[in-house]
């Protein structure tokens, strides 16, 4: 019995120093994942937001989106805008609505009122616990050159 404990004395003595290394490596990938995961439902929701947009006037300085989509019928104002760290949905109705978290910027590429077969730049960059994850993605919204 005196043999285990001193084995086992000896075994967690050579492994304890390499615990707060692995515990480091966990909340750098925790975050990273967070990062991810905020960031892919982000760019998700903010290209599926502008699929089917009639008009959209890019505002990359202030980092916000005015659009407008159909809805019953007749055209609503939508707004995609960075407050804080959160990337808020102004809805028709005057609410905002999250959209993700832990957003460092928001940019969008050309600036101003997007033409017919343009194509919208999007790239979101997301940052927390000095982690940083850049997300970049192109579309070319379907309703652009219909009128309303």
């Amino acid at each position: 019995m005196l043999v285990a404990c001193a084995l086992f004395v000896v075994v967690l003595a050579a492994i304890l120093p390499f615990f707060p290394l692995g515990s480091k490596n966990w909340e750098v990938a925790a975050t990273k994942t967070e990062l991810q995961q905020h960031g892919r439902i982000g760019m998700e929701e903010i290209l599926h937001e502008l699929l089917y947009a009639y008009e959209i006037s890019a505002d990359p300085a202030k980092g916000s989106v005015t659009y407008y989509k159909k809805n019953s019928g007749n055209l609503k104002r939508y707004r995609l805008y960075l407050q804080g760290q959160q990337l808020l949905l102004a809805l028709p109705e005057g609410t905002s609505v999250p959209l993700a978290a832990h957003v460092e910027s928001f940019w969008l590429e050309p600036a101003g009122k997007l033409q017919a077969g343009q194509t919208l730049t999007v790239t979101l960059t997301m940052s927390q616990a000095e982690q940083r994850i850049t997300f970049r993605s192109s579309i070319m919204p379907k309703n652009v050159a219909v009128e309303g």
